[in-house]
Parts: C-alpha cells; structure tokens; sequence
C-alpha cells in the first residue's frame, strides 16, 4: 500500500501512466460502446487502487482524468459506473471530496461508488459476478493482490480489459527470496513461480527479464487473451523497473494501447517507438535507417504466398513487436516500390492523397 508521500507530487514517469490509462479508458469505450448500447446498456472502470485522486501539488491522477472524460462524454455520462477502491480509507475520504467538487459529476447517471477493500483472492468471486463490460486498472504499491485468478475473472465478460502496473524490479529482487514466496507464488500460481525460480537462478539479469516477462504473458495468454507492455527504465536507463501491462482479448484493444504507448516513447529507432519510458533516452538522436528493414524481411516471410488488407497484416502481426499501424502502411508502400508486393489498387489508380487505402489488398509473393 502507497504511503502518502508518493503523492507529494508526480514523477514524468507517473504522468505518463495516468495519461496511458486515461487515454485507453475513453478509446476503449468507444470501441465497445455501440455492441454495449445493444446489450447491457452500461459499462463499468474499476480503479482497485486509486489512491486519493490528486497530488499535493494540485496534479490530478488516473481517477479524476477518467471522470472528466466521461463527465464531457453526452454518451458516457448515462451508462458508465465509476468504481474506486483502496485499502487506504484516507485516500477514499480525499477522493470523495475531489469527486463531489468536479464540475458536472452531478450530470452522471450513475453515482461514482467508494471502496476500501483489499485486493486478493477473496475479491474474485465478486469480481467474477459483474456482467458488463469492465476496464480494470490496477497499480499496486509493490505487486501483492495482482494475480493470474484476478486477471482472468476481469476478462472473463466481453469487452472486459485488464490494465495493470507490473512491478518487475520487486518481483526481480524478490524472486529467490523465500520469506516472499507466498506473493510471487500468488501472482504466477505455484507451479509456474517454482519452474521460473529454477529458470532464473543462473540466468543473467537481462536473460531473467526475458524469462519472468515471457512467462508472466505466456500464462496471460493461456487465458485467451493478448498482451502488450510500455517499459519504464531507471533514471541511467541501465535497468527496468515496471511495465505497464494491458491485457485484453480483443485486437481492437490491443492496437489501441500500441497506438497510445508510442506517442509516450521516449525514443524511436527511425520511425519506430521504443515503446519505453526512458529518462536517459535522446529523442533527437537521429539514424541514417527507417527501423522497417527488419518488419519488412518478416512480412515477406510471414505472409508469402497471401493476400491481405494492411490492417489485417497490421492485427495478425504486430502483437509483441514495436510496430504500429502507420510502420505497416509505410513498410508495404516500400516493398511495393521495390516489387515484393503488389498492391491492388495499384498506384496509379488510387486517389490522391490515399496513398494506401483501407480496402487495399495486399499480395505476397511466394517464396522459392
């Protein structure tokens, strides 16, 4: 749990965050609003550790951002229900008063709800009860109460994504320590935290982010869902220290938090982002290559043989990889310059100014 200091005032890296989630809160509304007007009729944002709402310095957090965006939202105001939950009953009590005084809350249709609860294994069951689509954020102080039952009861409804801050810095430390056995074991479920303890024993430290990180998505994934992550280094950007994880089991979800992550890079490799925070990253360092040669040759090789719409490579392709949806456009216009692609409508043929059109089909050739 957060002591009140860590509200004194926010880091850059804090900053981003809360606009990450912000931002992927009313882009994730959006996508699933209409199929939600239809059915439910409501969809809910939980907070499960949201803190007291502002900092000390007057800089307003994730809570407050997403109820200024739903409190200017005519559509969102009659169907989402805010939920905010902490176990720290100060930082409740601050929230409620920051919430009665935001402009508008009246306006809402439904009453922003307060909880102080903590968050474990005892919480799923209520969790698993709710039945419209949810957005779930969870940003814990340290990694207890985050597992993988949790993760998977949030996701279990339609619509239903779950975005949460992963503290790989403590889980690193913590991980052959035995007195901590019982929070990692909670996370990963028992079975898969012995098998990454006996994994990462002799690994060096870049191999054993590689293998706590492919491990924690590869049981994400075993829930059917996908996974992506914005990386935060420390202040020398020699190590990381958290990612911010969303999972979600839709690809519409996915190249949402893509899209939102690499305009808070830090750096780019030509024109691809880093898809990290970096404090010791140059933005203005310049490189003679557009980073796409790498896409480029895997495409070739992925897709040979296919034919496909950009955005149908773009969603088949880009889970895990840096790339956004603007790198796939640029990387196929480039290979249809060099004739490893055709492009129908060909080039001559497109209207002005589309140069890659959303209903363009895209074939590969076959490799020999």
């Amino acid at each position: 749990m957060a002591d009140e200091s860590f509200f004194d005032e926010p880091t850059e890296a804090s900053i981003k965050k809360h606009r990450i989630v912000s931002k992927y809160f009313g882009g994730w509304a959006n996508i699933i609003l209409p199929q939600t007007l239809t059915r439910e009729g409501k969809i809910m944002y939980v907070d499960l550790f949201c803190g007291p709402g502002r900092y000390k310095d007057g800089t307003v957090s994730t809570p407050l951002l997403v109820l200024d965006h739903v409190i200017n939202s005519s559509k969102l105001r009659s169907v989402t229900q805010l939920l905010f939950n902490d176990e720290n009953a100060e930082f409740i009590e601050a929230l409620k008063h920051e919430v009665a005084n935001v402009p508008g809350v009246e306006t809402l249709r439904y009453c922003p709800a307060f909880r102080t609860e903590s968050i474990g294994h005892d919480i799923i069951p209520r969790i698993e009860r709710i039945t419209v689509p949810t957005l779930f954020f969870a940003d814990p102080w340290g990694y207890a109460g985050v597992s993988l039952d949790l993760i998977e009861a949030a996701i279990r409804h339609w619509g239903s994504d779950f975005l949460f801050f992963f503290n790989y810095n403590r889980i690193n430390m913590n991980l052959g320590c035995e007195a901590m056995n019982g929070p990692i074991n909670e996370f990963f479920s028992t079975s898969r935290a012995e098998r990454l303890r006996t994994l990462v024993a002799s690994l060096r430290p870049t191999q054993r982010e590689e293998a706590i990180l492919k491990e924690m998505q590869s049981a994400i994934k075993d829930l059917g869902a996908r996974v992506g992550k914005f990386t935060y280094r420390s202040r020398s950007g020699t190590r990381t220290t958290h990612h911010l994880i969303c999972v979600s089991k839709h690809r519409e979800g996915m190249a949402l938090f893509k899209e939102i992550s690499a305009k808070e890079s830090t750096s780019f490799e030509g024109v691809v982002p880093s898809l990290e925070y970096d404090p010791s990253a140059n933005p203005n360092q310049s490189t003679l290559f557009s980073g796409l040669e790498p896409l480029e040759e895997d495409l070739l090789i992925t897709f040979a043989g296919k034919v496909l719409s950009p955005e149908e490579i773009y969603h088949d392709h880009h889970t895990g990889k840096p790339y956004i949806l603007r790198n796939y456009r640029q990387a196929l216009l480039h290979l249809e310059e060099t004739g490893a692609v055709s492009i129908d409508p060909p080039r001559a043929s497109r209207v002005a100014g589309e140069r890659l059109p959303p209903d363009a089909r895209v074939t590969f050739k076959r490799t020999s």
